[in-house]
């Protein structure tokens, strides 16, 4: 797929899973796809499963934008303390776009997690619900070898 039909996707407000191999342009139809929500006035969180990768695209860790931290599994009374907090109650209510690069260095139970985090924010049932907007999610083949 050309990069510039992978933005018109994220243009349509879908959810989308983007991979490839290094030095495909995964970065680059990010900047173009982040130009854009600026353009439209939309709220977006650039987020990485690593704090490395979270400073190389200028965001913060999922776990930290989150709520989550360094936990694998939540507990609703762990959702209620971290919606408790009214920084982060805000920024997860107030998010359209979530973009998170390396999601494949994510558990299963860190994603769950957060799903539910999102859904008790939100207080809307559907999956990863941000605001019906589209959760970005970036990885890089090499991650699955």
């Amino acid at each position: 797929m050309q990069q510039s039909s992978a933005l018109e996707i994220l243009k349509t407000g879908a959810n989308v899973f983007l991979t490839g191999e290094a030095g495909s342009g995964k970065t680059y139809v990010l900047n173009q796809y982040q130009d854009w929500l600026k353009d439209q006035k939309l709220t977006f969180a650039v987020t990485a499963s690593t704090g490395i990768a979270a400073t190389h695209l200028g965001g913060r860790t999922i776990h930290s934008w989150s709520g989550l931290g360094i936990k694998d599994q939540i507990t609703d009374e762990q959702i209620n303390r971290i919606l408790s907090d009214d920084d982060t109650y805000d920024r997860l209510r107030g998010t359209d776009v979530l973009i998170v690069d390396e999601i494949s260095m994510l558990s299963h139970h860190q994603l769950d997690s957060l799903d539910r985090i999102l859904k008790a924010a939100r207080e809307n049932p559907k999956a990863f619900a941000v605001r019906e907007k589209t959760a970005l999610c970036v990885r890089d083949y090499r991650d699955w070898w």
